[in-house]
């Protein structure tokens, strides 16, 4: 466990809203890395949290990062002195789901306490065709539906929509 220094006396003031980890510079990155890791050692103290959760080799894993990422924005946000009276029990429903997403990825890695394993490659590529054909359908119908003035239903597959009105 890290003791260097207390990752919850940040001031709330200072918070820029949450992390993006695509979107930081290089000058940011470095004590991004350091706070985060201060925060997952201690979140894997207090809650107990086993290796098939959050792996010693958990930041070598952009499907690890980015949700403890999230999860220790959203548990700063929760706790902060004008936070919602239920934001704490809304950060624990957090926890929850983000420990399940963490586990799931853990499955496919099989890391362990002594071993990383890189993450499963890709194996499939989208058809250009198919996908160029999509993207022109949804924009013709996109402008249609500026023409007409009438949107689909928020519930409603654009497409199905389209053609039960008989448009083309």
């Amino acid at each position: 466990m890290t003791t260097s220094r207390d990752p919850f006396t940040a001031e709330f003031s200072d918070l820029q809203g949450t992390t993006h980890w695509p979107s930081l510079l290089p000058d940011e990155a470095g004590q991004m890395w350091a706070d985060l890791r201060e925060w997952v050692e201690h979140l894997v103290d207090r809650f107990g949290l086993e290796t098939r959760v959050v792996p010693p080799c958990w930041y070598r894993h952009n499907t690890l990062v980015e949700p403890l990422s999230a999860l220790r924005d959203h548990e700063r946000i929760s706790f902060a002195p004008n936070a919602s009276p239920t934001a704490a029990v809304d950060w624990f429903r957090a926890l929850r789901e983000i420990e399940h997403r963490l586990t799931e990825a853990c499955a496919r890695t099989q890391c362990s306490v002594n071993e990383h394993r890189t993450d499963p490659q890709r194996h499939w590529q989208a058809d250009p065709h198919e996908w160029q054909t999509f993207v022109e359908a949804d924009i013709r119908n996109r402008e249609q539906l500026l023409i007409t003035g009438s949107a689909p239903p928020a519930e409603c597959d654009i497409f199905s929509w389209k053609a039960t009105r008989g448009s083309p």
